[in-house]
């Protein structure tokens, strides 16, 4: 597996992981309107507005295999909500299914956490859905769980974010 970063012309095969994982990941977890929500075209938008868009130094990594197919991707940079904490933020790290537990996520993840340490943002925060499956990957990582919920929808279909933080420590 090649992990290089990400650039304008990878967008489609970004969205197309995106989708594609997210709803694998996420069917049965979150309310049907996520689910509903989470088109090609959203989500092409999305990676477009943020590759163009450089407010939170915006960064990308992507996982191809040999043949040149893009199968995953992490996408990184300054802490969104408070960009003037000096933390950095995982925004998500996703792999298509078939490509899940084999070491590529990992490998994603701490590329991340390298260049974010490099440039300053040794302090690290990911949000991650209260009910995903994958929340022991960052706990194997050494997240600490932080004692807080993000809830974002509208009443009634709400889902709830947790997150772990890496405090002054790389992965």
């Amino acid at each position: 597996m090649q992990i290089r970063p990400g650039t304008v012309a990878d967008v489609p095969a970004i969205a197309r992981v995106y989708v594609d994982s997210w709803k694998a990941t996420y069917e049965g977890l979150m309310p049907e309107v996520f689910l509903k929500g989470m088109t090609d075209e959203a989500a092409l938008k999305i990676f477009t507005e943020s590759f163009q868009s450089n407010t939170h130094s915006y960064r990308t990594l992507v996982a191809e295999t040999p043949e040149g197919r893009l199968v995953g991707f992490t996408d990184y940079g300054q802490e969104r909500s408070h960009p003037e904490t000096g933390w950095g933020e995982i925004y998500g790290l996703y792999l298509l299914k078939d490509f899940q537990k084999q070491g590529t996520g990992t490998q994603l993840f701490n590329l991340a956490m390298e260049d974010l340490s490099r440039s300053g943002l040794t302090s690290v925060i990911v949000w991650v859905l209260d009910k995903s499956p994958y929340r022991r990957f960052y706990e194997k990582s050494g997240g600490k769980l932080k004692d807080m919920v993000k809830k974002l929808g509208p009443p009634g279909n709400q889902i709830h974010l947790v997150p772990y933080i890496w405090n002054n420590t790389g992965p």
